[in-house]
């Protein structure tokens, strides 16, 4: 992927969660206490109705950044940062699950040119391979799951190394629904600043990353 094409995909969805935000606010109007309202409305069933949604994201087509957010909204940087974490740790656990006993039927991952090279060096180093990946997403969270699933990676390394991998993101976007419930533009600014550091840190190592897992596209046509 090239540097344009990564940062234009860093700014579509800095613009896309800052249009959200547009919409909600002063669209629709609906306040953050509004949010809130939703998703706790269920009462002490309401963190397991989010985990479990959030578990289902992928099939819904839905975007975890947007349940993650909610999250932080809805019950404040703790334990919200908690729920993302067990709902996105869950979310993997299934795509694993996916991956391993549906394979090829939903991820048609031989048809890449670097998959006999990642196929490899998951079999040799999965947890170093899930958690880079994790850090720095230059490949689908789904995905990797998928992926995980079909190679030899055993599953309680790929989970172990998914939690570690996710938090800095989850700190993230824990922080940025916190900041918007909070209402104070100098915390939502230092959030949405948070996430685009984030972002770019996965920009700039992107390549250095992509070397050492064996990721290259080119890589053939070099050697």
């Amino acid at each position: 992927m090239s540097r344009g094409s990564y940062a234009s995909r860093i700014l579509l969805f800095v613009v896309l969660i800052l249009t959200m935000v547009y919409f909600i606010h002063f669209r629709w109007h609906i306040t953050p206490n509004d949010i809130q309202q939703m998703i706790t409305a269920f009462g002490w069933l309401s963190p397991f109705i989010f985990i479990a949604a959030y578990m289902a994201a992928p099939f819904m087509m839905f975007p975890a950044p947007v349940l993650s957010m909610s999250a932080g909204l809805a019950y404040g940087f703790w334990p919200g940062t908690l729920y993302i974490w067990l709902g996105a740790g869950g979310a993997a656990a299934t795509g694993y699950l996916i991956g391993r006993f549906f394979g090829e039927a939903v991820f048609q991952f031989h048809q890449y040119s670097w998959s006999a090279r990642a196929e490899e060096r998951m079999n040799r180093q999965g947890f170093w391979f899930v958690l880079l990946l994790r850090l720095f997403p230059l490949m689908g969270f789904s995905m990797l799951s998928y992926l995980s699933g079909m190679t030899k990676v055993r599953f309680s390394t790929y989970l172990s190394a998914t939690w570690i991998g996710i938090l800095p993101g989850v700190f993230v976007y824990g922080t940025l629904g916190a900041s918007l419930m909070a209402g104070d533009p100098l915390i939502i600014g230092a959030a949405v600043l948070l996430l685009v550091l984030l972002l770019s840190l996965s920009f700039f190592f992107r390549h250095k990353v992509k070397n050492w897992l064996d990721l290259e596209e080119n890589k053939e046509k070099k050697g």
